[in-house]
């Protein structure tokens, strides 16, 4: 789960494995289950630190590409935004002994 969200997290899933090398971005993506109101009551990590919140107001129920944080609640967008893609990943074939 990514730090200030509640509910957003970063995924692979079916990756070609190459023949040498690849590199590849990753987006991060909403749960859905949670409403985005980017209130400190509902985030478990930095800047916030609640253990153990959870909104109870439901989220869109599916899984989607995340949109970053609007400052819409606690957080702001200055301080706290950040935009897609979330993780670069290496991917680099050994030497088979």
């Amino acid at each position: 789960m990514l730090v200030s969200t509640n509910d957003a997290f970063m995924a692979v899933n079916r990756i070609k494995l190459p023949h040498k090398f690849s590199m590849l971005t990753v987006p991060a993506y909403d749960a859905g289950v949670e409403a985005n109101d980017e209130s400190c009551k509902y985030i478990l990590g930095p800047p916030c630190g609640n253990a153990n919140s959870a909104s109870d107001v439901a989220g869109e129920g599916f899984v989607h590409i995340h949109s970053g944080i609007h400052g819409i609640g606690d957080l702001s967008t200055a301080k706290h935004d950040w935009r897609n893609p979330v993780a670069k990943i290496s991917i680099r074939r050994m030497k088979h002994y």
